[in-house]
């Protein structure tokens, strides 16, 4: 079957990001501010909120409300695991800093596989666990055109991530492209490769430092996006 598509992750797939872990990340926002955590403390308290998110129904509407509100209610969770007092207020300007603290690059061989991509006229679609505003703001921090890609899919594209199904079905039909035509790379198994795989479309699991594992075994495997072409028919 002609390959008519190709799909892609964007966290670790085709984006790196430079600057480390979100506990990492909150770690510098509070330093701009005067507050001094360390990054162990701010694991605890991300364990500890994840705990209190799902007790508070929080996490089922990951996409599903505004990314804004979604994130002031996930930091306050935190900020209060920190002992730090003014959570929501807080927590508002921690989103309204969070970006000036992320670093991302593109890895090196993403433009030229892409534009190799699309001289062979492959339809391009890019689908990621992010808001679809955190996704152009990832693009945009990674001099990546949001044009080159025929499709964006974010968390609240339609209020649903992946591995569901759905979110695979609604880019293969607004692609107007069969399973079988696409090709999907991601870097997670569950979410990505087996995501894929359910609704029949080729999955291809990147491992970029990885080594092969039990885990990965029979799997389709990558370490660059340049191998792709081996698996475009």
């Amino acid at each position: 079957m002609t390959t008519k598509a190709v799909l892609f992750d964007m966290g670790n797939t085709l984006v790196k990001y430079d600057l480390g872990s979100p506990e990492e990340v909150l770690n510098r926002v509070l330093a701009s501010m005067g507050i001094i955590r360390s990054v162990d403390e701010i694991e605890k308290a991300f364990l500890t909120a994840e705990t209190e998110a799902k007790e508070l129904n929080l996490l089922s509407l990951f996409g599903k409300i505004k990314c804004e509100e979604f994130w002031i209610r996930w930091d306050s969770l935190v900020l209060k695991h920190l002992r730090i007092t003014g959570n929501e207020e807080l927590a508002e300007a921690v989103q309204s800093k969070w970006f000036d603290h992320v670093d991302c690059t593109l890895f090196p061989e993403v433009k030229e596989v892409l534009l190799e991509l699309k001289q062979k006229e492959l339809k391009l679609g890019l689908i990621s666990a992010a808001y679809k505003e955190e996704i152009a703001l990832i693009l945009g921090k990674s001099n990546l055109d949001k044009k080159r890609f025929d499709i964006i899919v974010g968390v609240d594209t339609i209020k649903k991530a992946k591995p569901h199904p759905d979110v695979f079905n609604h880019v293969l039909r607004k692609l107007k492209v069969k399973p079988e035509e696409t090709l999907f790379i991601g870097d997670n198994i569950d979410a990505d490769y087996e995501g894929a795989k359910k609704v029949g479309i080729k999955a291809i699991l990147i491992q970029r430092t990885e080594t092969n594992t039990e885990k990965t075994k029979g799997l389709r495997t990558i370490s660059s996006l340049k191998e792709i072409f081996k698996y475009v028919e």
